[in-house]
């Protein structure tokens, strides 16, 4: 259908039609623009005619009598229809009555023009009431259609008094009409008129009533102003039916509103008495003086645009309008004060919308502000200012956050402050702007200081803190905002001061995530973690440090600390020292490795209290290590009295045994230790000597110097007569041989005593008997450079080494960096003695620093190899950089017989050299400048003795 024209249709009972060939009712006539498929689908139900009954049933034939019945709807396609059928007294047939309609319709983007001039649809004069089908079935598209021009107000009170309604009525009217085309009800009026004026009377009744609709249910509206059958159709909301012919009994028609003006003036349906209507009683006023409403209704129209159809049909809103407009218009500020609360959120509903294009109600609620200042009314102040805050989400200007901050300041002090902070949380959007209005002008930093202490003031725990948070930057705009994050972690930085876990605090910040990550957050979290640290570090009590703590040092500062930049002396130490006892428990096995002398005295007390204290809840054999840093002491010695009674006390037996056996090596080089041990193994009532299962396992520990150790203790605690005999066995026995020779009786106590009937013990033969081969069968030895030397190999750890020649004397020479920082150098012997060797002072300049370890470009091997002739080999060591500088020493080592107390061991010829070493003929040759140098051992002087190879 074209927008540009007013199509025509028309519909009567002739010799075929548009849609049908045959005789009939049928559109016979229509507009080309206009659709067919609309035709039948919303025109024909509404051609329609109902005769009067009073004149059908005296079988009146005259047409003039009969009453014209105007229809006026308007589809869901939006098109504006009004028509006219009348009566006809006889069809093409000439033997029945009929009827003929003729409808104008205006299409959507023309009807605007149409409803804002009602006299163009309820004037219009331009009906056909005949048509000759010999002129086609296409009528004309019009431009125009007439209608006449006269002011329906001038005629109103004739109008009314004819009619009999009274300006109650007419109120009532009008509630009725919006009321039905805002929901489902219908409007039936009867008129006390004569039937051939009803329309007329009915046309002029509706311009009445439409003056004073507002456009939205103008362009609903639907009516008929005739019908001899009254009932409900749709898209009709009001119908004039013929009096009497009303079914009162008829629930479905007593449910709707009902003006019966003919028949006693009785009225149905409408309850509007005792009850405030400001746009009725302003229509109202205005009728009464017969003035129309135009501006308010254009008012309206800008009020309600972007709303939905229901709200624009509602009459709330034409009485929230009412007010708004009479106050902006004539500055009456009654309505307003009469309801603040209303009056803002009918301003609310407007704003929802278009808020551009409604200059005018910004300007009133900017007005209203302005004249307020604040809300100084505890009773409403959370309404208003929830409808402030529910206002400037859709205006969002600086008047309105003036007036909330105001508000808050005028309230800092009254327990409405948090309630009001509450209440701007609630609008994200308002909250977000509210601070960074803050943020921007320092004037108001109380407040936010205020709120946020308010927030954070009952939370203790940093758990709770971080909940606070995390609900807090649900609205990540607080992370620009300066004060929020230095509050937030003032409050952390206390909370972890009197936290009874802090360990556990700081780890649950170290995990602390939120929804929307960001760069913003990860520089807040990173800083928050940072300060919660060094509290962590200044709070840290280490007299009640726990293992767990401990451990979760480690996952708290993955990376160490420069100490140098730590400028708090308590906060330097506590990290310090808890970081030397995550390295201690944590890798248990290494403690050796770790350097304790970078502690104060006073930290590595604590650190050996700590230490005592964890190692009392029943160490685990990888704890042993720890036992001998927590008995240490500042003089480089250590309590082993007290590490026994410790393990005594706070361990078991098994523990006990695990530690002798992985400290078996301190018999030999420490001898405080031996004389520890061998008190402890002897005197004390809980020796595990005392188990002979454990004396078993102790006796099985490969190592010289422990097991010399322990004879003399099984000597000590065997019985007084066995430990005389072993100790004075020789002298016993010449003893025995006199007292044999002078008396037999003797023998007989010495015999039963050794029980003489027992086999005598074979003859040992001793290790070293059977290590030495016969002479002929021994091998001449090969020739060794430098290169077949067996190389040093550095440990996993870094911190220790591993030469392992696995020779007849030597299994292997070892280097392990002590605590103290320092190398120490030991030869593991064939018997697993140890020998501890300093090479360090043999030579200046040394190719080892100060602390015994090698100096870089400098590589240390060794071999065996038989230098004396003694047909025992040496070990041979070299450190050599292979171009300038070789260093050799010469070590003799015995097997035979029992050691002495641990000595350095010394070596029996050092020399220096250049790039290579060669071991051949029972020589050790160095070449030097092109020339090798011989050094062969004398027998006669005991030495070696150097001399040039001329060969």
């Amino acid at each position: 259908m074209t927008e540009k024209f007013i199509q025509q249709q028309i519909y009567t009972r002739e010799r075929g039609g548009i849609f049908h060939a045959t005789d009939g009712y049928d559109t016979i006539a229509i507009s080309e623009g206009l659709d067919k498929a609309l035709v039948k689908k919303y025109l024909h139900p509404f051609c329609m005619y109902h005769a009067p009954k009073t004149l059908t049933e005296r079988g009146e034939k005259d047409a003039s009598l009969y009453p014209e019945a105007v229809t006026i709807f308007q589809p869901e396609t939006g098109e504006l229809v009004i028509g006219q059928s009348v009566f006809v007294p006889a069809d093409f047939t000439g033997q029945r009555s009929t009827f003929f309609t003729h409808n104008y319709i205006i299409p959507e983007g023309m009807k605007d023009d149409w409803i804002k001039h009602p006299d163009m649809i309820f004037q219009l004069n331009d009906f056909k009431t005949s048509y000759d089908v010999g002129l086609g079935k296409v009528l004309a598209e019009r431009e125009t259609v007439d209608h006449g021009g006269m002011d329906i107000l001038s005629v109103k009170n004739t109008l009314l008094d004819v009619l009999g309604i009274t300006e109650v009525h007419f109120k009532q009217l009008l509630f009725a009409v919006m009321s039905s085309i805002a929901g489902k009800k219908k409007v039936f009026i009867s008129l006390g008129v004569p039937v051939e004026e009803y329309s007329k009377y009915a046309l002029q009744l509706l311009e009445l009533i439409y003056l004073y609709l507002p456009y939205a249910h103008r362009r609903k509206l639907g009516a008929l102003t005739f019908s001899s059958e009254p009932a409900g159709k749709n898209y009709l909301h009001v119908m004039f039916y013929e009096p009497g012919t009303l079914n009162v009994a008829d629930r479905s028609i007593e449910k709707q509103f009902i003006f019966d003006f003919a028949g006693g003036g009785r009225i149905s349906g409408v309850e509007i008495d005792g009850q405030e209507h400001e746009y009725l009683d302003f229509a109202l006023h205005h009728f009464s003086e017969s003035k129309r409403i135009d501006e308010f209704l254009v008012f309206s129209e800008m009020a309600l645009s972007g709303l939905g159809i229901e709200q624009k049909l509602e009459l709330a809103s034409y009485y929230q309008l009412t007010a708004i407009y009479l106050t902006l218009n004539y500055g009456d500020l009654s309505l307003y004060q009469k309801n603040k609360i209303g009056f803002l959120h009918s301003l609310l509903k407007f704003f929802q919308a278009k808020i551009e294009a409604k200059p005018e109600l910004v300007q009133l609620f900017l007005q209203l502000l302005a004249e307020e200042k604040l809300a100084a009314d505890p009773g409403s102040v959370l309404d208003y200012i929830g409808a402030v805050i529910a206002i400037n989400k859709s205006l969002r200007c600086d008047e309105a956050l003036t007036f909330i901050l105001d508000t808050l300041e005028y309230y800092q002090h009254d327990p409405l402050f948090d309630k009001l902070w509450k209440a701007i949380e609630q609008d994200k959007l308002c909250h977000e702007a509210l601070l960074m209005y803050i943020n921007e002008h320092p004037d108001y930093d109380v407040l936010l200081e205020l709120y946020l202490d308010k927030r954070f003031k009952p939370l203790v725990r940093i758990g709770d803190i971080l909940n606070e948070l995390k609900i807090m930057l649900g609205s990540p705009y607080l992370l620009s905002i300066e004060k929020f994050k230095t509050t937030a972690i003032k409050k952390a930085i206390s909370a972890i001061s009197n936290e009874k876990k802090p360990f556990k605090a700081v780890l649950a910040v170290n995990d602390f995530k939120i929804e929307q990550q960001s760069a913003p957050f990860a520089e807040f979290k990173n800083k928050l973690l940072a300060n919660v640290k060094m509290a962590l570090l200044r709070s840290i009590r280490l007299r009640d440090i726990s293992t767990e703590d401990i451990l979760s040092f480690g996952t708290i500062f993955p990376k160490k600390l420069n100490v140098i930049d730590i400028k708090d002396a308590k906060v330097k130490s506590n990290y310090q020292v808890a970081n030397v006892l995550y390295q201690l428990i944590s890798s248990p096995s290494q403690a050796d490795l770790i350097n304790l002398r970078l502690l104060t005295v006073v930290e590595r007390e604590q650190l050996r209290d700590v230490l005592l204290r964890i190692l009392r809840n029943n160490p685990a054999p990888e704890q042993i290590p720890l036992l001998l840093i927590a008995f240490g002491s500042e003089y480089d010695g250590f309590d082993y009295q007290g590490l026994f009674e410790h393990l005594v006390k706070h361990s078991n037996e098994k523990m006990m045994l695990a530690f002798i056996r992985g400290n078996a090596r301190l018999v030999e080089s420490d001898p405080s230790y031996k004389r520890s041990l061998r008190k402890y193994l002897i005197t004390h009532p809980k020796s595990i000597w005392k188990n002979r299962a454990l004396r078993n396992e102790l006796k099985d520990i490969k190592n010289y110097s422990l097991q010399k150790l322990l004879k003399d203790v099984e000597t000590e605690t065997a019985s007084p007569l066995v430990k005389f005999l072993k100790r004075n066995g020789l002298k016993l026995g010449l003893a025995l041989v006199i007292l044999g020779g002078v008396g037999g009786g003797a023998w007989f106590g010495l015999d039963y005593f050794f029980g003489k009937d027992k086999p005598a013990p074979k003859t040992i033969e001793t290790a070293t008997d059977n290590m030495k081969p016969p002479v002929d069968d021994r091998k001449e030895d090969l020739p060794i450079s430098l290169a077949g030397f067996t190389k040093a190999i550095v440990g996993v750890d870094g911190k220790s080494f591993d030469i392992a020649i696995k020779g007849s004397q030597v299994k292997k020479i070892y280097g392990q960096v002590q605590p103290s920082g320092a190398q120490s150098l030991f030869l593991i012997d064939s018997t697993d003695h140890s020998w501890p060797m300093d090479l360090g002072s043999d030579f200046n300049p040394s190719p080892f620093d100060q602390n015994g370890m090698l100096i870089e470009g400098f590589s240390f091997s060794a071999a065996e190899y038989d230098l004396t002739g003694d047909e025992i080999p040496e070990v041979v060591m070299a450190a050599s950089n292979r171009t300038s500088e070789t260093y050799v020493w010469v070590y003799s080592i015995n097997t035979d017989g029992l050691k002495q107390e641990p000595a350095i061991l010394k070596p029996i010829y050092t020399v220096k050299g250049q790039q290579d070493v060669k071991l051949i003929d029972k020589k050790l040759i160095l070449p030097i400048d092109g020339q090798d140098i011989v050094h062969e051992y004398s027998s006669a002087s005991k030495t070696f003795e150097k001399q040039k190879n001329n060969q």
